[in-house]
Formats: C-alpha cells, sequence, structure tokens
C-alpha cells in the first residue's frame, strides 16, 4: 500500500510505461526495485489487467554491522525509560521494530516473566521468550500505565525512529563514539541473532528464535564474524544451589566440578 501510494503520488497508476521506466531508473537497489515492481503488479492484477516486468538481478545481501554489547549497552543507557525498553525488549528478543510496537499488556506475563509475539511481522511465525530481570522491572511501570488492550508504546512508527535517530547522533557525539551511528533499530536484531549462533552453532534454532518460515533468511547468519576478546570468559563459581542457579538466569554456562563447587562461564 505505501508503494501504491509513492507511485500514485507522481504518476497516473494506469500509465504503466511511466512507471516502468521510473523504477528501472531509480536510485534503489534491485531488490527494492523488484519489490516496487511485485507491488505495482499486485494493484494491477486487482484493477483487471496484467503487468510484466524484467526482473532485476539481485545482489548478495551485505553481512549486517555487528556491534559490542556494550554498545548496544550505551545507546540504551542513553534514552529515557519508557524508550530504553523498548531498545531493551529488541535487544532480548530480536523482535522487528515494529512486532515490538505491537506489544500489549496482554502480551506480557510479569509473573513468568514471559513475553508472547502473536502479531508478528512478514508473515513469520509466533514466539514466545523469557525477559531477564532487567527487562521485568523496565516494563513493569509502563505496562502498570497502559489499559490491557492499549499498545504499551502508542507513537507512530516514524516518529519512535525520527527520535532514535536524533538520540543516537547526539549520543554518538558526546560519548566520542562514532560507531554508534551505525547502529540502527533492526541492529539489535541482527546481534541477537548472531550472538544466538555464535554460541549454538545452531541455525534451525536461530531461524525459530527469529520466526523465519526459509531458512535461506537465516543463512546470513552463518557468515563468519570477527568478535573482540572471543577467546575470554567469566568464570564464576557456585557453592550452592542458590548461586549455581543465579548464575545460570545470568547466561553462565556449566564447565565442570572441583572440590564440591561447580565452575561456570561465560564469553567477555
Amino acid at each position: 500500500m505505501k508503494i501504491v501510494r509513492h507511485l500514485s503520488k507522481r504518476f497516473n497508476l494506469y500509465d504503466t510505461d511511466s512507471i516502468t521506466q521510473y523504477i528501472r531508473r531509480a536510485s534503489w537497489t534491485n531488490r527494492r526495485k523488484n519489490n516496487v515492481s511485485y507491488a505495482y503488479r499486485d494493484w494491477c492484477r486487482w484493477k483487471g489487467f496484467d503487468y510484466k516486468f524484467k526482473r532485476f538481478r539481485e545482489e548478495q545481501q551485505p553481512i549486517p554491522y555487528i556491534p559490542l554489547e556494550k554498545e548496544l549497552d550505551q545507546l540504551i543507557a542513553g534514552f529515557g525509560p519508557k524508550y530504553a525498553c523498548y531498545l531493551q525488549m529488541m535487544k532480548e528478543t530480536a523482535f522487528r521494530p515494529v512486532e515490538v510496537q505491537r506489544l500489549k499488556p496482554n502480551d506480557i506475563d510479569l509473573e513468568r516473566r514471559v513475553v508472547t509475539l502473536n502479531t508478528p511481522a512478514k508473515h513469520s511465525k509466533p514466539r514466545q521468550f523469557r525477559m531477564s530481570s532487567q527487562l521485568t522491572a523496565m516494563i513493569t511501570p509502563l505496562i502498570r500505565r497502559t489499559k490491557p488492550n492499549e499498545r504499551i508504546w502508542m507513537a507512530k512508527a516514524n516518529s519512535i525512529r525520527r527520535q532514535y535517530c536524533l538520540k543516537r547522533k547526539a549520543l554518538a557525539e558526546k560519548l566520542g563514539e562514532p560507531k554508534l551511528s551505525k547502529i540502527s533499530m533492526r541492529t539489535f536484531r541482527h546481534w541477537k541473532a548472531t550472538m544466538e549462533y555464535h554460541r549454538t552453532k545452531d541455525i534451525l534454532y536461530v531461524k525459530e528464535l527469529l520466526g523465519h518460515h526459509s531458512i535461506k533468511n537465516t543463512l546470513i547468519y552463518t557468515h563468519l564474524v570477527e568478535f573482540e576478546h572471543d577467546d575470554q570468559f567469566i568464570v564464576k563459581v557456585a557453592k550452592s544451589l542458590e548461586d549455581y542457579t543465579k548464575l545460570l538466569e545470568l547466561g553462565f554456562s556449566y564447565v565442570s566440578d572441583f572440590d564440591g563447587i561447580k565452575v561456570l562461564r561465560k564469553r567477555k
């Protein structure tokens, strides 16, 4: 609908030759040109006539920029409580921005610390995730101020994106971290997927995590990515069941037993 509205502002939609030339000369990627052509073709079929076009050869999708976790955390910390929670939700769940915007209080189970996505975007699969104690604490006051069937984040997508870009630019300048400017809202999803593949080496798990129907869309995360301090770990010991449980919740993995205590570690 957005594509057709874009074209209708510039052309008579029944003038297929002009639209074909416009698409061909546009400074878009070939993938974008194909998507615009598909959308216009669907409109033409709805109006009762066929639109034939020659598909553009699509380029290989580039590997997305994957930041360090501390860079994401710097961005999150720079926002106010409401949008810091928005970004933290994307970081933990790999939800798309539009999917986070669709969340309502009824989708959040604070007692079990579970968030359920029943209205995914792009025809992907519904998903459920367990929230960290940090995210639970951040979202609790927002839920209490929102009616059960209202969206937690009511602002429009363009407004949220604009606020994000302005704040990101200000933080990059204030902290002297130009890399922050490379982090888009979608980067949070890419970061989560890449880290989970790096941790598990299980592409099918990452496919389900992202809600993809086709594994072709997930294969981009199998590319080798250089990680700083990849071979360094934080090591902790658990002397009781309570310590052991708490460390597992924080993302530590069991290594071995030594002198009656359990040794766990987590990548830095």
